[in-house]
């Protein structure tokens, strides 16, 4: 599946990456996201291209994060803990493309976003496909050492 690729989600280079790293969005980035078998293709295909000692580092990282207070959180397999930032971000899944694009995923810094028109169709069609989360897909795909994934391909 191509990048913004459901009806209503046609948007310019600067409307997909409108964000300038505050990444207060990250709170958001929890374990157990589900994702498409075409997300979870082009996740792969970017691990495959990316920088193999970051990404090692990033999967590696104690994901247990305190959320507020006392609340701790266990963050996604792909969110940089130490540098607050997605390794995935290019390729990342659809409900994360949505945070600021739709009313009930709001920006948390209330940046004006473009909203997407819609959001709640594009949401519907994506639901109507089959999802699982990285760990699954990965499971199906045979995928069973995402180092050797990683660092084999080079």
């Amino acid at each position: 599946m191509a990048d913004w690729a459901y009806p209503g989600m046609r948007l310019s280079d600067q409307e997909r990456n409108p964000c300038d790293g505050c990444h207060e969005c990250g709170m958001r980035c929890t374990s157990g996201v589900q994702m498409s078998r075409g997300e979870f293709d082009a996740i792969v295909a970017h691990l495959r291209s990316s920088d193999p000692e970051r990404t090692v580092r990033v999967l590696e990282q104690e994901k247990q994060v305190v959320w507020f207070e006392e609340i701790q959180r266990e963050a996604c397999l792909f969110y940089d803990v130490a540098h607050r930032g997605c390794i995935i971000y290019p390729a990342r899944p659809l409900i994360c493309r949505l945070f600021g694009r739709v009313e009930w995923l709001p920006c948390p810094i209330e940046r004006p976003l473009k909203q997407i028109s819609a959001g709640l169709q594009v949401f519907q069609a994506y639901a109507r496909e089959r999802r699982a989360t990285f760990p699954e897909w990965c499971t199906q795909a045979g995928i069973f050492d995402l180092r050797r994934l990683i660092l084999g391909s080079r």
